[in-house]
């Protein structure tokens, strides 16, 4: 896990700086979280495949999620709302902590965001102007993905006990 945490801090900076997720860090971080799922302690090989699958599919269906918000923004507004390198950061995060957490880990970013957005917005004398600035989204998702790392589980139990 301090891997996650490493690779989530240097992108969170990388994208905060340069507007880049690079697929450098976000593609070895994807594998290395495969193969962190192939290596938890299992009690027969059969069960470490599963978990390894299980990771690949959080991971092609977190990414298949953030494709299909992206998708759909285009169609609506015909520009690129959201790079591939967030898709990919994403997927990395499922592909480490589960789908469950990488979703948890996406709502958390999508409200830092738009409360940051909306502190812009609120601040600037040029509001038009800022209804079409460009934020680091990928800086959010790294640091909802660490907030997620250490409480998620105490959050997604105190959610999930409404439903019950």
């Amino acid at each position: 896990m301090s891997v996650l945490c490493f690779l989530l801090l240097g992108l969170a900076v990388m994208d905060a700086e340069t507007m880049r997720l690079p697929d450098a860090f976000t593609l070895p971080g994807l594998l290395l979280g495969i193969l962190y799922s192939a290596l938890l302690p299992e009690p027969t090989v059969a069960a470490r495949f599963r978990a390894a699958g299980l990771s690949i599919l959080g991971a092609a269906l977190a990414a298949l999620v953030l494709l299909l918000i992206s998708g759909t923004y285009y169609l609506l507004r015909r520009r690129q709302g959201l790079g591939t390198g967030d898709v990919k950061l994403l997927a990395m995060i499922a592909a480490w902590l589960g789908p469950a957490l990488a979703l948890l880990t996406l709502t958390l970013a999508v409200f830092a965001t738009a409360a940051y957005a909306l502190i812009l917005i609120a601040a600037a004398s040029r509001k038009r102007a800022m209804l079409t600035a460009k934020l680091p989204f990928g800086s959010f998702i790294s640091a909802a993905a660490l907030y997620t790392l250490f409480q998620g589980e105490p959050i997604l139990k105190w959610y999930l006990s409404f439903y019950r």
